[in-house]
């Protein structure tokens, strides 16, 4: 059914509020796609980040947001903004392939939740069009982005947000010791290179057992199927050097996004199940504090290709030395 009659039913239930309708850019452009509800906390860091970065343009399908994220990214310029009251749990990924497919035909896309900042390998030395042309020379049709789970110093009760917060500044730390790493499964042949995680600090402090490996950017190319099993692709060269989802769910209205989960099952059976075990530890412990021994304070991308967290070959090492020589 998906990829039968829901595309055409959400294409009736979506509404256009605000920017442009259509996006014209290059092959080494990016535009971002996401379906949001209830992200006023993450609008300011969100498009401060990726205008930094060099997105050409931010797509946003509302999902019945009862806050003001509609208000705060129809503030903004280089937005595109829908609203759709279809069901995410059963319209998820269509309403994602749905703005990937109508706003990047034959363009990469990348598609972020709204507590997710994207980075890649030496970006201070390569710019964000150097990184696709790389991708676009050697054929690469997607790149796996890897999740790192974000958090404070502080119990999580304590913590206290503001809309005009920067994420990257007040969620400072991660850890990485409980990363299950398995064979990548979405690419023929896969790469051995690039591998699937599992786990990490929500597996330590929850006892969930989480997936963590997105297929983030795509080359919608026609041959490439996004938003396979969720956050997968099917039919696509991976590359060889992958990329970090800096991840921030441990805001202050992480406690009422679990509650809401765990009443309505709008994320699914599956995660909602993870949702469970965040109100159950929750109720545990009131004064849980992610910030454990292992924690590392975040100063780069360095530490996490050193770790093996994150991959880069020496065919991509060669051309960020040659692009940075000739620039």
């Amino acid at each position: 059914m998906e990829f039968g009659i829901r595309p055409h039913l959400l294409r009736g239930r979506v509404t256009h509020l605000y920017g442009p309708a259509r996006v014209d850019y290059a092959p080494d452009e990016l535009l971002v796609i996401t379906v949001v509800r209830n992200g006023a906390l993450y609008v300011r860091s969100f498009l401060e980040h990726y205008q930094t970065l060099g997105v050409r343009h931010c797509v946003f399908l509302d999902n019945c947001s009862s806050d003001d994220t509609v208000d705060r990214l129809c503030a903004h310029a280089a937005v595109t903004v829908l609203q759709t009251d279809a069901p995410y749990q059963k319209f998820e990924n269509t309403m994602k392939r749905y703005l990937a497919e109508r706003f990047s035909p034959g363009r990469w896309n990348l598609c972020a939740d709204i507590d997710e900042l994207f980075d890649y390998p030496f970006a201070r030395e390569l710019p964000l069009a150097g990184f696709l042309q790389y991708l676009n020379g050697r054929r690469f049709t997607a790149a796996v982005a890897q999740m790192l789970d974000m958090f404070s110093e502080f119990p999580l009760g304590d913590v206290e947000s503001r809309p005009d917060d920067r994420l990257m500044e007040t969620y400072m730390y991660y850890d990485i010791s409980a990363i299950d790493k398995h064979p990548y499964e979405w690419s023929d042949p896969p790469r051995p290179e690039v591998a699937m995680h599992r786990g990490g600090i929500r597996q330590t402090v929850f006892g969930t057992n989480n997936g963590l490996t997105k297929a983030a950017l795509v080359l919608m190319d026609g041959k490439v199927k996004p938003f396979v099993e969720w956050h997968h692709a099917a039919g696509a060269a991976v590359a060889d050097v992958t990329g970090v989802l800096m991840h921030y769910p441990f805001v202050s209205t992480f406690r009422r996004k679990v509650e809401d989960a765990v009443r309505t099952g709008r994320y699914g059976a599956t995660t909602t199940e993870e949702y469970v075990g965040y109100d159950r530890e929750l109720a545990r412990n009131p004064r849980l504090c992610l910030k454990g021994p292992s924690a590392r304070l975040f100063t780069g991308l360095e530490p996490l290709i050193a770790d093996g967290f994150l991959v880069v070959s020496d065919d991509y090492l060669r051309w960020v030395r040659d692009y940075t020589r000739d620039a």
